[in-house]
């Protein structure tokens, strides 16, 4: 099979390039991801949808293809999944926290992510320092997260065909849809909840068309480096999509005072130590997440009553 008719639509430039339907989309995908096209063809998909940027429709047809590319998990808990896609590059890696916290407060929670950049804390490598649990196998993802309530699961082991994509960056350079899809991803059938966060100005309209498209509870937000999670003085705006309530949102809080964990290195170790000085009580928790995950649960509780 050749999606080369499908290239000559989209690899056309910013300018002369069109879009495709939802249906061309999703058949467009399915190649890529079962690998029936070749890896040149692959890469130039890569290319052109990075120059051209995805509208709603391509993105839900994407997704179309991608769902039977996931395992169907279902709990009689709500599950909140969590993207972590970047890790750390010049403050602390809070996902992994913010995990925690919320699965004390009665959710299950699911984070899912790679560990793309060497130069950057994963939230892999954060789980691992901090003995916190990692799932090993694709038909244990289910145990792991009813056992331990909260959970790191690699996109490798989420769902291999997708993180083949994403390594397309490894040899072309930049990153491809695959790495918006990563961040959409949720295989759960019961009572969910999920963060999408982006760095582009113009997601947010596209990330609420393509949940029109998906609907799913989702809270979309603009991510500090490229997590769900606030920065240490900041709290974005939080933009509440979620089924049964009209979509609502919250306005940006700031932390003015100089937090502590400025003044230590980032690194997994390092961080593992700040994680334990914050679980013990030893310093304070850092206020924005606070912030946010208090937020996060008013919001959830209000859906799930």
């Amino acid at each position: 099979m050749s999606i080369s008719h499908y290239l000559k639509q989209i690899g056309r430039g910013s300018k002369g390039a069109s879009s495709l339907n939802r249906d061309d989309a999703q058949t467009l995908m399915s190649q890529v991801l079962s690998r029936s096209v070749t890896d040149l063809e692959i890469g130039a998909f890569c290319m052109a949808m990075r120059i051209k940027g995805e509208t709603s429709d391509e993105l839900a047809g994407f997704y179309d293809a991608l769902k039977s590319h996931l395992p169907t998990l279902n709990f009689n808990q709500p599950v909140l999944l969590l993207p972590s896609y970047n890790g750390a590059r010049k403050t602390h890696l809070m996902t992994p926290l913010l995990a925690k916290w919320m699965s004390e407060l009665g959710y299950l929670v699911l984070v899912h992510g790679t560990h793309e950049d060497p130069q950057r804390t994963s939230s892999e490598q954060v789980f691992r320092e901090m003995g916190w649990p990692v799932v090993p196998h694709r038909d244990e993802l289910q145990s792991y997260l009813s056992q331990h309530k909260f959970a790191y699961c690699p996109l490798g082991i989420l769902s291999p065909a997708l993180n083949h994509l994403l390594s397309v960056r490894q040899i072309v350079g930049v990153r491809n849809s695959g790495h918006i899809l990563a961040k959409l991803i949720n295989p759960v059938l019961s009572e969910s909840f999920q963060i999408s966060n982006y760095t582009h100005p113009a997601y947010p309209v596209i990330i609420e068309e393509f949940f029109n498209l998906h609907p799913a509870n989702v809270v979309s937000m603009r991510g500090h480096e490229g997590e769900p999670v606030a920065s240490p003085r900041r709290l974005p705006e939080l933009s509440f999509q979620l089924k049964r309530e009209d979509q609502s949102g919250s306005s940006e809080a700031r932390y003015d005072e100089t937090p502590f964990e400025y003044q230590l290195a980032i690194d997994a170790s390092s961080t593992r130590q700040l994680y334990d000085s914050i679980l013990s009580g030893a310093i304070p928790r850092p206020q924005t997440l606070l912030w946010q995950t208090e937020m996060l649960h008013k919001a959830f509780s209000r859906t799930l009553v």
